[in-house]
């Protein structure tokens, strides 16, 4: 009896050990000839293989060698997404704009995928603003500037904007594909205060997919609290930088520290089983894939209650702004009148200054 109660309580431990162990995927960005060396190393598939997990993978274009690592990994039994993206000339990302290219660049992968018999699990859309205009930020911010407040007035391009895309999805679903997509977080503030207004800014859009992932990088917004904030029910997250990707103007993402991420990492498995980490090829580099092999999840997890009273408060205020700038018209004319109102008392005070100077 006694050795029933043992191996009772033995796999019940071990299933409850298993359950709040999450799933893991990364993104892989690389393009051309890095792809492809990343994934010739033997030991690192096994090690995909052994934590089970997945990759989603950036398509910046249909070669051959990219075709054959594919295949390659196919043939490892790893689980695949694909990440479409487009030429930097044409937005990079999917954004408002660019629209019919992104159906032409599904086109073209559909015909690739079938020429050349490759599997995938589903499909990823990267939601986000246009490169030229990131490239601009850094370059030019105040013509960005100018350019962005006159999208404010725009509300044809962001109903056809997501009409397309909207198309598109439904398109992908038909043939197969699970579809998700890659949130700026920002983008629940204006569903909750139903505004358009910070897509208008950016370029981007708010459209349906089977899966949401929100890109909830602490190495950039800095405070573990938007992942408890922003993490919806029954969906994925998405955590790092751990380095990598695109770089703007030479600019790269800031890279995340280990300690920050295996934090991020037992407070996101608090809340979703499925955690997506960007990105693999600087992951490897450090060998984070081992460390998270060798988290132990039983262990408490940090109290950030005072973070998410800060994030919380940030957020109100970001909405306040997001419905302010959903009245651009009221907006400029506020504007105009603080000008009004400074340069008037400037006017005052140097007329002031003025007679005093005569009387002296």
């Amino acid at each position: 009896m006694k050795k029933l109660v043992l191996s009772i309580s033995l796999i019940l431990s071990l299933t409850l050990a298993y359950a709040v162990k999450p799933h893991f995927s990364f993104f892989c960005e690389l393009q051309g000839k890095e792809f492809s060396e990343l994934f010739a190393d033997s030991a690192l598939i096994n090690q995909l293989v052994k934590m089970k997990v997945e990759v989603r993978i950036g398509l910046h274009d249909f070669s051959p060698e990219r075709t054959m690592t594919i295949q390659k990994l196919n043939q490892a039994g790893i689980p695949i997404v694909a990440w479409l993206l487009l030429p930097e000339e044409e937005g990079y990302w999917f954004n408002m704009y660019n629209g019919a290219k992104a159906e032409k660049r599904y086109a073209d992968f559909k015909a690739w995928t079938a020429e050349n018999n490759l599997k995938w699990e589903g499909i990823g859309i990267d939601l986000e603003l246009d490169i030229n205009d990131a490239k601009l930020a850094i370059s030019h911010p105040w013509q960005l500037a100018w350019k962005a407040y006159k999208r404010l007035y725009d509300d044809q391009s962001i109903e056809e904007g997501k009409e397309v895309y909207q198309r598109l999805v439904s398109t992908m679903k038909n043939d197969g594909y699970t579809v998700e997509s890659y949130l700026i977080p920002f983008i629940y503030e204006e569903r909750a205060k139903k505004t358009t207004s910070a897509q208008k800014l950016m370029g981007i859009i708010d459209i349906k997919t089977d899966i949401e992932i929100p890109m909830l990088y602490t190495s950039a917004l800095n405070n573990p609290a938007i992942i408890p904030v922003y993490h919806q029910k029954d969906m994925p997250v998405a955590l790092g930088s751990t380095g990598g990707g695109v770089k703007i103007e030479g600019v790269e993402l800031k890279a995340i520290t280990w300690d920050n991420l295996e934090r991020d990492i037992l407070i996101a498995s608090q809340f979703t089983n499925e955690i997506h980490i960007f990105c693999l090829e600087t992951s490897v580099q450090q060998n984070f894939l081992t460390k998270i092999e060798s988290i132990d999840f039983s262990q408490k997890t940090p109290d950030i209650q005072s973070e998410i009273t800060k994030q919380q408060k940030i957020n109100r205020a970001i909405g306040f702004i997001f419905v302010i700038f959903d009245h651009p018209f009221l907006l400029m004319v506020v504007f105009l009148a603080v000008i009004a109102l400074v340069s008037w008392g400037l006017y005052r005070l140097l007329r002031m200054i003025f007679r005093l100077l005569k009387r002296i």
